[in-house]
């Protein structure tokens, strides 16, 4: 077995959801790092500013578009990267989607597609990228969920169960892969200012509703803790599902002063 990972220096990091929110922030704080960034986005050209930007602060990137829900273009992807590379270090599934409205208005389809984003879609990733990351027994993937795992709402249907199936799988393939030197995570960055919450706020509906006018955390909170669990892997968080609260994690990632 490889040894454990130390900081991100010359490390290659596969980011889904670059271009904007929490996986924008997440690149430049693990920038200063020196890792190879592979930025995801549907579209590359989406991913550019981030790119930018984590060059600015240390790191080496590139862009790449495609649709994660697609299994196909998935592999297709990752077996670029593997060939170019020669492996993928670290694999952070944080792009996602969210469908809010009552079940009249929110189609089979539109529910289906929320289950291929946010679950299917770290999947096909996952199981692309295990091949090469047993092979080197080492590697970690970070999955992005929400603690609307626990928390069912009004007009939350689609997304509630969509990150408690992303949170259970990922709880389902720790045991998977206790025996290797591959770690998987769930993290559940909180509430936070995303385009996708400023998307739901702009619900009439949901606004009336809405336990609170405000919108979150910084996304460079959470960011913050992304970056930490990327740099340390830390063993014992393996297989858990990591919540951003103001509790011993958080002091653990030095978020006591957010």
């Amino acid at each position: 077995m490889e040894p454990p990972m130390s900081g991100l220096k010359n490390k290659i990091v596969v980011l889904t959801g670059a271009s904007r929110g929490i996986g924008a922030a997440a690149a430049r704080e693990m920038a200063p790092d020196g890792p190879h960034f592979i930025l995801c986005a549907r579209t590359p050209e989406a991913c550019a500013d981030t790119k930018s930007a984590v060059e600015e602060l240390g790191a080496t990137a590139e862009c790449h578009g495609f649709d994660v829900s697609d299994a196909a273009a998935a592999k297709a992807f990752v077996d670029g990267v593997v060939a170019a590379h020669g492996r993928i270090d670290v694999l952070i599934n944080n792009a996602g989607m969210n469908v809010v409205g009552p079940v009249d208005e929110v189609t089979p389809d539109r529910f289906q597609a929320v289950l291929m984003g946010n679950v299917t879609g770290p999947y096909n990733l996952i199981s692309a990228v295990l091949p090469s990351m047993l092979e080197h027994d080492s590697g970690s993937i970070i999955n992005i969920t929400s603690a609307r795992a626990f928390m069912p709402d009004r007009f939350y249907a689609a997304y509630c169960a969509s990150k408690a199936a992303l949170l259970s799988m990922t709880q389902c393939l720790h045991f998977d892969l206790a025996e290797t030197g591959v770690k998987i995570f769930a993290l559940s960055p909180g509430f936070t200012q995303t385009d996708m919450v400023a998307e739901i706020y702009a619900s009439p509906a949901f606004r009336a509703q809405a336990l609170s006018p405000n919108q979150g955390q910084k996304p460079e909170r959470p960011a913050k803790m992304l970056a930490w669990l990327a740099r340390e892997a830390p063993a014992d968080l393996a297989g858990k599902h990591c919540e951003i609260q103001f509790n011993d994690l958080t002091l653990r990632a030095g978020l006591e002063d957010f």
